[in-house]
Formats: C-alpha cells, sequence, structure tokens
C-alpha cells in the first residue's frame, strides 16, 4: 500500500544509501543467520497444543536435549510435502558421535508418513546440520495421502557428556505441485557412470567468500573458487541445477605447517551437500596432515523426477531443478595443531550436461527450477539477500517518483534545510 511508510523498496534503498545494507560474512567467522522474517514459533511437547506452520515460510524454534516437540502443518492431497529441520548448537558446544537429529511427518491418526535423520559422527564438533522427511504422493493411495492436517515430531537425541544447551532451529515446510497427466515416472532410473569429470575447473582460483546459511549462501557457477575459514567455521554456497543436468563440487585443503611431528587432524573438513527442498544428498570428510588434500567426488546423478523412487539417498535427493547448497566447516582442531588464524579451501565446482524440459507441473514450480536469475546470480557470485537488494533497485529506478526516489528528495531537502538552518545561524551570529 503506498503512502503509508518507505516500504521495503524504500528501507532498502535507504540502507543502500546510509551504507547499513547488510555485510557479506567472512568465510565462516560469524554464527549462522536464520533466514530474513523467520518467525519464532514454540515446539510443543503435547500435539493438542502445536502451532501451525505455513508452507514456503521460514521459521525459528528450539529444541532442548531429549525432547520430542510438535508443530501442526496442513498437507492437501496432490503436493509431495518436505519439511525440514536445521540444528545450530552455539558455538564451541559440545556435542557428542550420538547426537542426532530427527524429523519426522505424522498423520492425525499418527502414520509415520515420512522420516530423516542426521547426527554429528565421528567429526564430533558443533555446526549446522539438516533433516528432512517427505511426504511422497503415491499412485495407488494409502496412507498419508488425504488432504488435510498432519503433525511435524522434531526429536533430538543426545549422548551423556554433550551440552545440555538448547539448540535453535529453522523449520522449513515446502509443497512440490502435483505433475500433470499421469503424474510422472513410478520407476527409478537407471544409474549414469560416477566418473569425475574429465575437465575439472582449473586456472587461479577467484576469491568468493560463502555465506552465514542457506538464508545467505553465495551461488556459484562453473569454476574454481577459494576462501578462507577460521578453525570451527562454517560457509555456506549454492550452485543452479537444471533437469537434465548433474553436479560436481570438489573441495580441498590447502597446505598448512606446524611444529608437531606426525601432526594430522581427522575430519578436518566436513562437508554436506542439500538440495533445494534443504534435504541432505551427500556429505564427506577429510583427513589432514599438512599437504594439500582433496574429497575424493563422484558427480551427482543427473536431475530428473524420477530419481525420488531410487534407494541411494544421494541419487533420491537429486528429484527436482533448482539450488543446491554446498557446507564447508573447519575442524576447531586444526587451531591446535597447525599454524594460523585461518586456512585456505579451494571448491572446484563443474555442472555437467544441457538443460532438457522438466516435468509439466499442475502449478508453480517455485525453488523447483532454473532460469535466468539463478543463472546471473552464479555468474556474479550474489546471495538471495543481493538479488532482491538488486531488484528493489531496479524496481525504484523504473518507478520513477516512486517511494525511493521520495525518499532521496526527502533526504536531499532535510539537507538543504540542514545547510539554509547553519548559514542563517552565522548570519545572526555576525
Amino acid at each position: 500500500m503506498r503512502g503509508r511508510g518507505l516500504g521495503a523498496a524504500g528501507l532498502a534503498l535507504a540502507a543502500a544509501v546510509l551504507g547499513t545494507a547488510p555485510a557479506q560474512a567472512e568465510g565462516g567467522t560469524s554464527p549462522y543467520v536464520f533466514a530474513d522474517g523467520a518467525a519464532r514459533v514454540a515446539g510443543e511437547v503435547s500435539s493438542t497444543d502445536a502451532h501451525t506452520l505455513a508452507a514456503g515460510r521460514p521459521y525459528r524454534s528450539q529444541i532442548g536435549p531429549g525432547e520430542e516437540l510438535y508443530y501442526a502443518v496442513d498437507l492437501d492431497a496432490t503436493s509431495y510435502a518436505y519439511a525440514s529441520a536445521v540444528a545450530v548448537p552455539k558455538p564451541g558446544a559440545k556435542v557428542g558421535t550420538r547426537d542426532r537429529l530427527t524429523v519426522t511427518l505424522r498423520d492425525r491418526r499418527d502414520n509415520q508418513c515420512g522420516t530423516g535423520d542426521t547426527r554429528f559422527g565421528s567429526a564430533a564438533y558443533p555446526r549446522p546440520l539438516a533433516a528432512q522427511a517427505v511426504r511422497a504422493v503415491k499412485p495407488d493411495g494409502g496412507t498419508c495421502q488425504e488432504a488435510g492436517p498432519y503433525f511435524l515430531v522434531v526429536e533430538r537425541e543426545t549422548g551423556g557428556t554433550s551440552a545440555q544447551e538448547p539448540w535453535e532451529l529453522e523449520l522449513r515446510l515446502l509443497t512440490e505441485p502435483a505433475v500433470q497427466g499421469k503424474g510422472g515416472p513410478t520407476e527409478a532410473p537407471s544409474p549414469s557412470p560416477t566418473d569425475a569429470p574429465a575437465d575439472v575447473p582449473g586456472g587461479e582460483p577467484v576469491a568468493r567468500r560463502g555465506g552465514t546459511g542457506f538464508n545467505d549462501a553465495v551461488a556459484l557457477g562453473d569454476g574454481s573458487f577459494k576462501t578462507r575459514l577460521k578453525p570451527g567455521g562454517t560457509t555456506f554456497y549454492r550452485v543452479p541445477v537444471d533437469w537434465g543436468q548433474r553436479l560436481y563440487v570438489e573441495p580441498e585443503l590447502g597446505s598448512a605447517t606446524t611444529d608437531k611431528s606426525m601432526a594430522y587432524v581427522s575430519s578436518a573438513l566436513e562437508t554436506a551437500l542439500y538440495n533445494p527442498a534443504f534435504g541432505p544428498v551427500d556429505d564427506g570428510s577429510l583427513l589432514f596432515n599438512g599437504s594439500p588434500q582433496t574429497l575424493a567426488s563422484e558427480p551427482l546423478q543427473p536431475v530428473a523426477y524420477e530419481n525420488r523412487h531410487a534407494s541411494a539417498p544421494s541419487v533420491k535427493g537429486t528429484r527436482f531443478a533448482g539450488w543446491y547448497y554446498v557446507q564447508l566447516t573447519l575442524s576447531p582442531k586444526m587451531a591446535e595443531v597447525f599454524r594460523g588464524d585461518d586456512f585456505g579451501v579451494t571448491l572446484r565446482v563443474r555442472v555437467q550436461g544441457e538443460p532438457v524440459a522438466g516435468p509439466r507441473y499442475a502449478g508453480d514450480a517455485g525453488p523447483f527450477q532454473v532460469g535466468d536469475r539463478e543463472r546471473e546470480a552464479a555468474e556474479a557470485g550474489r546471495s538471495d539477500a543481493e538479488v532482491a537488494r538488486g531488484e528493489t533497485m531496479a524496481v525504484v529506478a523504473a518507478s520513477g517518483i516512486g517511494t525511493g526516489t521520495v525518499l532521496l528528495v526527502g533526504l536531499g531537502v532535510w539537507f538543504w534545510v540542514a545547510r539554509r538552518g547553519a548559514a542563517g545561524s552565522r548570519v545572526r551570529s555576525g
């Protein structure tokens, strides 16, 4: 509604003019930054009191050790539903190999519609962890297929030696529209070769600092990129992968010096890959002894709708086009073994293949597509927030005497009045 306050465009322009636009975080030095506009919501121990989460909106919550919390969601009868939870322990918190986050979707008759979990494993140091539950659409019907109320249940299992502090949570529910016609393929595809591409990007890596979370993950396209991570730091990138394309990501931890003999750090660099619905796709870990170490990687399977029917998680996860997220975390033990305040990481990215036509959705594909906007962001190395600010500025520039222009005029008048007032004071005092 125009004429009531500055509005989003005016505020964005004001931030740019006054130099208060959000700054990009240095590689993994800042705590996790949650999604813009994420509403606070409490998880409840009783399903009766569960608060409803709307699809497409981010939420913030928290969970204590041993808790099982309920949230309510409403699902239709035709869409795949993806409920994800990102757990964020406090920096420096003590975590254990048995610490686990589980996410489950249940219907009102307590049928389990989908579940997923994640844990720290041998890389037992604090970092964001994401888990996802999927309510699938089954052609032959059955449980969990009707429209109506469902429950998202988030559970935290904690080992005896772990910190008893609550973990922050970032919650999302995304829905994927039904496919027109017969509902899309119903059989898993034949596996494609998994050899590393012959043309892994080389040359001098481009410096590109990552983001502090999914919210401000920095876009990458084909190429070789570098950043620096502090021990215990985490950074996020994202890569647009279209239908028919396959993603290859190769992380490398650069050389470092030490005063110790037989020095090494297990799980020195922990990597995780997530799909456009924030579901885990793959992960990996590097043992580091001071020499450059590259994580042996395989390309993902080509993105295809029918991948959802496969059994391997790394294939099931590549079920739709969109942004694929890369998370890198450097072990805090690097500070104890090797010299330096931060350490170099190279990320080589190759998106193989030409895009093909995707499924014909019955509704808006939302985040499950790649277009010019995504490709331009990847080429420029921008986060979603930067893309939004750029689009806002373009709208303001095109709107002539819009809110942003009024703001600039107002700032100019304020400056002119201030100067006139100061000049008048000097005349009177003279």
